[in-house]
């Protein structure tokens, strides 16, 4: 086993870099944690399709179970409520060979926190204020963003949240680029990762 994973890490420039980070990471989902609107589903999608993975959206999954809205369900039911659901639905994805987009709050409740670290490899999808608030102010349905000062709660979640977004284990620094760009940023930058800290 140590022998074969020398060979792949000392051999890892004779194979691309999907096949290298797909030999390390076997079986381990790829979760993506970070703010809403940081990208994390775009990029999850095409990182997804290069290493030949399958793709969850864990709010697309809520929605389809809920029959309704994330916006819908906090209003009606409450953010703990969907706290607890959320974490439901993640656990129910048994599928290791996955990328996952998390949504803004999932890392944050402690327990889907620690079923994630558990069982996948975290990477925080970084964005800046400005650029969740270009990709959020013209949109109704974040439901934490409800209302005026979207600037304010937008830098006040950030200094709450990043915090324990720095725990995922690798972060990426996400800009106005399209997501073929940042998709190759990190792919790059998770094959930079793996070479260093092979045990994943």
């Amino acid at each position: 086993m140590i022998q074969s994973l020398n060979n792949t890490i000392n051999n890892s420039l004779n194979i691309n870099s999907e096949e290298f980070i797909n030999n390390i990471l076997d079986n381990k989902p790829i979760v993506l944690v970070g703010m809403m609107a940081s990208g994390k589903t775009a990029i999850g999608m095409l990182l997804a399709k290069k290493l030949k993975r399958n793709f969850y959206d864990l709010d697309n999954l809520i929605e389809k179970e809920m029959n309704t809205s994330i916006n819908e369900i906090f209003q009606n039911e409450g953010e703990e409520k969907f706290r607890n659901i959320e974490y439901r639905q993640l656990t129910k994805i048994k599928d290791y060979n996955s990328v996952i987009a998390s949504g803004g709050g999932t890392y944050i409740n402690s327990k889907c926190h620690k079923y994630i670290n558990d069982f996948g490899f975290t990477i925080w999808i970084k964005a800046s204020s400005n650029i969740i608030l270009q990709r959020t102010k013209n949109n109704n349905h974040r439901p934490l963003l409800a209302g005026s000062d979207i600037i304010k709660k937008i830098k006040k979640l950030l200094k709450i949240r990043s915090p324990i977004y720095a725990k995922a284990k690798l972060s990426i620094t996400t800009v106005n680029k399209n997501k073929t760009v940042m998709t190759k940023k990190v792919i790059k930058s998770l094959e930079e990762y793996l070479i260093e800290n092979p045990n994943g």
